[in-house]
């Protein structure tokens, strides 16, 4: 590959009021009054109330969920349980205070009304005391405001309302409750100025009341079927099982609510790449996908941004160039062709075997050699592993990040259909629109970011406050007679949630809502808005790219030099994949571990530098370590020479010397020592077997000695001399004395 030249989380309905420096300053004189109050002292009834230290995130300023009791308030309940969420990540204690359930007594009209500025006056519906929350902790709390309270009857307009929750901290605990509650203005006072400024954190949530009116909108589901992020090249038979139940689970719903299947090709390719060793359920799931009649199309592998790609300078699709590195754990008993339909394909064995490249595997998904044994049959070629001739020719862009270089490389690649978000392009008519020589299938962005905020939420408040955004998107959408939306979910949401199905079900479920393939939706017309890629995101994916042939150059001391190339593609493409094009994806440190991982890679086969070898005789063999830093086995030559005349190697080059993957093996050097005393070295060189790659050379210091060895010679020598003397004298005197006594009388 030529070296390349230089060429977004929502939190939906949560707002911050003021600066957290106000509310630590606040504290100050509010935290002593403050502390007793407990929740019993409330004026309006709360329900429940918990406490968790556990927070996470960068943020330090304190933030507010509110969510409803369900996206649809039931006009015969008796009452309303709202859930409040604040949350402090400061270190600071967030003092005691007031809370403050209001609504807005007018219909929202449009989307665009939603992140409006809340209306003056909301009539409030109930106020309670919240004790003081210590840093670093949250605290949920259920406000039950009864039917007679909610000022919303029969005979008020079907739609959308918005209700607010407000937390002030108390700095006057003899001041008047307020009945009307006006929107929370930012001191105009500095930071440093505002040591008596109490600081206002709010939040709202959209509730539906007596539904849509009637109407209803057309909805079309994009769900994805992607591998977690823990799983950076191939997943093992492990993993596989591990995945394979919850996109089980999306294939049912998906069926159930006629969606677009975006499948990742590390699944299909994973599950036939073990053959007879992946597991039952992941074959079984293989055969129904590919039997579904469902719309399907194949996203980039390892979900691969094709903006970000474009963005690079890359003129064509990156691709995976080998799987090589996978098949050789499988067996394969039978050979089913990916081409033949699947009613006519030969039925995959049953069999239950443990699969053994579990033992070889690291947490990261990146196999090694480990007990690799290959199978009877032969594996399926890279074709045939990534064939899927069921789907059509769609791609998916990051979203927001695609522009005219990103269509122009999809055309190249004889790709025909893109998948947008309406943030990207503007669309006049259906979501099934013509964009140029391209056909695009526009996605709604709020929607997606309502529905990303349910599917990431920590809580059960953040979870239910982003299914009424979404569910009041769909209400307005249904009253304003939309053409028909198109929810593409979050990808790298869905992969990390535990329950993702149970979002798509509650959408689908909506009385406004009708289920809808994409095919069927009303063509429009769109034109892009200016996009790309952020140009930090850019320079970090192109050092990797420009990285790639300095690490393939090592798979030449490999046994299977094939592996390599092909386990580092797969990384590359993992890389830029596009749940990393989040703004909260922190892509520096995912870049910085990938680039530590290079370097590691390109040690490739290295001498272990010991801190200094004794000489103490005039030959010896010194023993050499090499270790190997590289997944997979090596094969080198190893070349040493003396560092001065003071040594001599009877035997300097060692050719095919095995080195397992990442392990360790040592070659024994014989060595002469042609002085009595002094310093001197072994340069090695590590090179391929061919000898045109130099792998590694390093010196190998060695203190010579071996007048230590004449000096012990001699010694021995003189002892050995001795004993053999005494042993003579002593033997001489015995018989001397047995003479003597034995010698008859005269």
């Amino acid at each position: 590959m030529p070296l390349l030249t230089r060429p977004r989380v929502s939190r939906g309905p949560i707002r911050t009021r003021d600066a957290w420096r106000a509310v630590a300053a606040a504290s100050l004189s509010v935290l002593l009054v403050a502390s007793g109050v407990s929740a019993a002292e409330a004026n309006g009834p709360v329900v429940s109330e918990t406490t968790s230290t556990e927070t996470k995130g960068a943020k330090t300023l304190p933030e507010l969920v509110v969510s409803p009791p369900a996206p649809l308030l039931d006009e015969l309940a008796t009452n309303y349980d709202f859930s409040v969420l604040v949350r402090n990540p400061g270190e600071d204690a967030l003092p005691a205070g007031t809370l403050t359930l209001s609504l807005d007594t007018e219909r929202v009209e449009s989307t665009k009304e939603l992140s409006d500025t809340f209306r003056e006056p909301g009539v409030v519906l109930k106020t309670s005391k919240l004790n003081q929350i210590d840093g670093k902790s949250e605290r949920a709390v259920t406000v039950s405001v009864p039917r007679a309270d909610l000022l919303l009857g029969a005979s008020s307009a079907p739609g959308v309302y918005r209700v607010r929750a407000v937390f002030t901290p108390e700095t006057d605990p003899n001041a008047p409750k307020p009945t009307t509650v006006a929107p929370t203005v930012p001191s105009p006072t500095t930071p440093d100025a505002a040591d008596e400024t109490a600081a206002d954190i709010s939040g709202d949530t959209p509730v539906v009341w007596r539904g849509s009116g009637g109407s209803s909108v057309k909805l079309s589901f994009i769900v994805p079927l992607v591998l977690p992020s823990n799983i950076h090249t191939m997943p093992n038979p492990d993993q596989l099982g591990e995945v394979v139940p919850k996109l089980d689970e999306l294939l049912t719903v998906a069926i159930s609510e006629q969606a677009t299947l975006a499948i990742d090709p590390r699944i299909i390719a994973g599950i036939r790449a073990y053959g007879d060793e992946s597991p039952k359920a992941a074959r079984d799931f293989l055969k129904r996908l590919e039997s579904t009649s469902l719309t399907t199309f194949l996203l980039q592998f390892a979900d691969a941004d094709p903006a970000a790609q474009s963005a690079v300078g890359l003129k064509e699709l990156l691709e995976p160039t080998s799987l090589d590195f996978v098949t050789r754990f499988g067996t394969f008993s039978g050979s089913a062709d990916p081409e033949v339909p699947v009613d006519q394909r030969e039925k995959a064995p049953t069999t239950d075997a443990t699969p053994s490249p579990t033992d070889g595997a690291n947490n990261n998904g990146e196999a090694t050699d480990g007990n690799a044994t290959g199978g009877s049959g032969s594996a399926p070629t890279l074709k045939q592993l990534m064939a899927w001739p069921e789907g059509t020719s769609m791609a998916w862009p990051a979203e927001g990040e695609a522009d005219s270089s990103t269509l122009a490389l999809l055309e190249a690649s004889d790709i025909s259909t893109v998948v947008l978000d309406s943030g990207n392009v503007t669309l006049k008519g259906g979501p099934q629109a013509s964009l140029g020589n391209t056909s695009a299938l526009v996605t709604d962005a709020g929607l997606a970011t309502a529905a990303r905020d349910a599917l990431t939420a920590r809580t059960e408040t953040e979870r239910s406050a982003g299914v009424a955004s979404a569910a009041a998107q769909l209400a307005l959408a249904a009253q304003t007679d939309s053409q028909g939306l198109v929810l593409g979910l979050d990808r790298g949401a869905v992969a990390e949630a535990d329950d993702p199905t149970s979002l798509i079900k509650e959408l689908a479920a909506l009385a406004w809502v009708t289920a809808t393939p994409q095919t069927a939706q009303a063509k429009g017309t769109a034109s892009l808005k200016a996009a790309g890629t952020p140009e930090d995101r850019q320079e970090l994916l192109r050092a990797a790219v420009n990285r790639e042939p300095s690490v393939d150059e090592f798979s030449a001391i490999l046994v299977n030099p094939e592996y390599l190339t092909g386990y580092q593609r797969t990384r590359l493409l993992d890389l830029f994949a596009t749940r990393y094009a989040d703004k909260d994806a922190d892509f520096e440190k995912v870049a910085r571990n990938y680039r530590k991982r290079d370097a590691e890679l390109m040690q490739g086969v290295r001498t272990i530098n010991t801190q200094n070898t004794q000489l103490v005789g005039t030959s010896t063999r010194v023993p050499v370590q090499l270790r190997n830093s590289l997944p997979f086995d090596a094969t080198v030559s190893v070349d040493v020479v003396p560092a001065s005349a003071a040594l001599s190697v009877t035997e300097s080059h060692f050719s095919e010397v095995a080195v397992a993957a990442e392990g360790t093996s040592r070659v024994l050097v014989p060595v002469r020592s042609r002085v009595s005393s002094g310093e001197s070295g072994l340069v090695v060189n590590v090179t391929d077997n061919s000898g045109d790659l130099t792998v590694h050379t390093t010196t190998l210091s060695i203190s010579i000695s071996s007048v230590v060895e004449t000096i012990a010679l001699w010694t021995l020598g003189v002892l050995a001399a001795l004993l053999l003397g005494f042993g003579i004298w002593r033997s001489v005197r015995r018989r001397q004395a047995t003479t003597k006594v034995t010698a008859p009388r005269e």
